[in-house]
């Protein structure tokens, strides 16, 4: 569905190379976003999120698009109602920050995941310049936003979780700020000081992030990765 594909979307493409011959997790999948431009391009997807709304949104875009290779569940992402071994391939696109326990997830992810099948995760990571801010901005514009990892954290945990890294992707991502904020429903109060923080920014932080102020335009830019990991 070119409609959800976008520069996050087109990374998990690019790093998962799906199939026809693919049986597809898409884990903490949110509104569904990845799992309806995936779903045109495999056998069959799940798409399991622990948010009653996020999945009842889900399933009504699935309906509206007329797509039959997609089923949104409700699920406990620390206990998957999955057997071992399920999937040739389980995706999670820009929600492992959100989870109270990345390491369980990634144990997850690999449980259900066949001998020789891959995991594919995409992420925000942040360095020691942009630890504190992004996650601090993150906190403000998403309340269920725990942490952002480091790209050496997220690889090193994919690891302890018995998961081989066979390719890694470095991108960077830049976003208008409002545009940011409107697509997470941010309530003004809370977007008044984003806006407050990037300003009193040091200036390090601020060239780290490309933060750029042109009239009443705002955008930044951060590190995102990409892990194709296998079972």
């Amino acid at each position: 569905m070119d409609g959800f594909r976008d520069a996050s979307t087109d990374l998990l493409f690019e790093t998962a190379r799906p199939s026809r011959h693919d049986t597809v997790l898409d884990y903490a999948c949110g509104v569904g976003f990845g799992a309806l431009a995936l779903a045109v391009a495999v056998r069959l997807l799940e798409a399991v999120d622990d948010r009653p709304d996020a999945i009842d949104e889900g399933r009504r875009l699935a309906a509206e698009l007329g797509l039959d290779t997609v089923a949104f569940r409700l699920a406990d992402l620390a206990a998957l109602p999955y057997p071992d071994g399920a999937f040739s391939l389980v995706c999670c696109q820009d929600a492992l920050h959100r989870l109270p326990d990345p390491m369980r997830a990634l144990s997850e992810m690999a449980r259900v995941t066949s001998p020789g099948g891959r995991v594919v995760v995409v992420d925000a990571v942040v360095d020691e310049g942009t630890d504190a801010a992004l996650n601090e901005l993150n906190a403000l514009r998403e309340p269920a936003h725990r942490r952002l990892l480091s790209a050496d954290q997220l690889t090193a945990l994919a690891a302890e979780a018995g998961l081989k890294l066979a390719e890694r992707r470095d991108d960077r991502r830049t976003v208008d700020l409002e545009y940011w904020l409107q697509a997470a429903a941010v309530p003004q109060p809370r977007a008044a000081e984003v806006h407050r923080r990037l300003r009193e920014m040091a200036p390090t932080v601020q060239e780290r992030l490309d933060l750029a102020f042109a009239d009443d335009l705002i955008s930044f830019s951060y590190d995102v990765l990409a892990l194709r990991l296998e079972r």
